[in-house]
């Protein structure tokens, strides 16, 4: 047991402990589509929430061609073709919008199409700490999850399919033109699942499989599709496995010769000092350990002061104009290689405090399974020229 069931007071919900003869296929068995190394973990047992820490890596590459990864946990509440689910985790990206290297963390509700949530603003350097992303039941019976970021309440998804999960899957994504320059250090990711009585489980080594392949190196080959991961999977002292470990090293081939913006709350009464200790420490047990944070998550207010979810902080002369809404929102597209060739209209709806540009013409998810729509709609805050959400349909 890793948590206490008194996690039961804090979300104010009770829930029934489900099981399946068993689960469909995972993620795992299924082919790579693109640049991955992931842990694919698939349960009997129901799953109502999920829980990742890892400390966010630098990462670079040695040419100057954009590319993003992302470092996600996807938990998905279907059970057969895997198509409705939603995300957690850290996009890092090259070139776009600063010329340099960002990292922001986001979910993505993949219930109804695709809709992806920025939480709070870009940086170009990791802080070096551990971050956590946590998924809770919304509401007792509900069949949609709270999205916390830190312990801090980042967004509620959509009604998903079932009221549990039976399949998660962690680890890195490479989106790039040259993914065999792209490089960071170990990472791990620490998962857990919420069972149903309300207590974090880590997966036993029989419920996980891992896939990450290595693309073409060979000689003659085309460096775009060259790329190399190590990867391991450690176990904890009980035999639970504690965590996925991915490195990624620069490599050479073989040569001859949205939504709505994140509402503010109020602030709860939290230990902040022993909160930043348990992060540091075991996030997993700071629900039951910290002073005051049991009840300010069931509130939903801000319980980690220190990575409140702010508007952000540039300051803007101006408000966003709509030409500038569009160019923005066209790049984003571009950069994270989601716009299919040229955007068949472009047009700009506007309120008092966001711009919101539709884009029709073929698009594709830039997380996830690359799947084809047909619009993307990005929303823009007027005053901070902020990328608040973009949904795919």
């Amino acid at each position: 047991m890793l948590l206490s069931a008194g996690l039961a007071v804090a979300l104010g919900v009770s829930l029934l402990t489900g099981t399946i003869a068993q689960a469909a296929p995972g993620m795992c068995d299924r082919d790579p589509r693109n640049p991955v190394a992931q842990m694919c973990a698939t349960t009997s047992a129901h799953m109502y929430g999920s829980f990742t820490a890892f400390i966010f890596p630098v990462v670079s590459h040695s040419t100057s061609s954009a590319g993003n990864a992302y470092n996600a946990t996807r938990v998905f509440t279907d059970d057969v073709d895997m198509s409705t689910s939603y995300e957690t985790g850290l996009e890092v990206g090259w070139g776009s919008p600063t010329g340099a290297t960002t990292y922001r963390a986001y979910w993505v509700d993949y219930t109804g199409g695709y809709n992806y949530h920025p939480i709070g603003d870009f940086v170009n350097t990791p802080d070096s700490r551990q971050h956590n992303f946590m998924s809770l039941p919304h509401c007792d019976g509900c069949r949609s999850r709270d999205i916390f970021y830190d312990f801090n309440f980042a967004g509620t998804t959509k009604d998903g399919v079932n009221v549990a999960s039976h399949h998660v899957v962690t680890g890195w994504e490479l989106s790039s033109d040259s993914y065999n320059d792209i490089a960071f250090a170990r990472t791990t990711n620490r998962v857990q699942w919420l069972n149903g009585n309300l207590t974090w489980e880590r997966f036993s080594p029989a419920e996980v499989k891992t896939r990450a392949p290595n693309g073409d190196c060979s000689i003659g080959s085309d460096p775009a599709y060259c790329w190399r991961f190590d990867t391991s999977v450690t176990q904890d002292g009980a035999g639970s496995v504690a965590a996925w470990e991915v490195t990624k090293s620069p490599v050479q081939t073989a040569r001859t010769g949205s939504v709505q913006p994140v509402p503010q709350h109020t602030r709860g009464t939290v230990d902040q000092n022993r909160l930043q200790e348990c992060i540091a420490n075991d996030a997993s047990q700071c629900m039951d350990t910290v002073p005051g944070l049991r009840d300010c998550v069931r509130q939903r207010l801000v319980c980690n002061e220190s990575a409140a979810i702010e508007s952000a902080t540039r300051m803007r002369t101006a408000a966003l104009t709509a030409q500038d809404a569009r160019t923005a929102a066209v790049d984003f597209l571009v950069a994270r290689k989601a716009l299919a060739g040229t955007a068949e209209t472009v047009s700009v709806q506007e309120t008092e405090a966001t711009l919101t540009v539709t884009i029709k013409g073929a698009v594709s998810e830039f997380t996830g399974d690359h799947r084809s729509f047909q619009r993307a709609d990005l929303e823009f805050d007027r005053a901070s020229h902020q990328l608040l959400s973009v949904r795919m349909s």
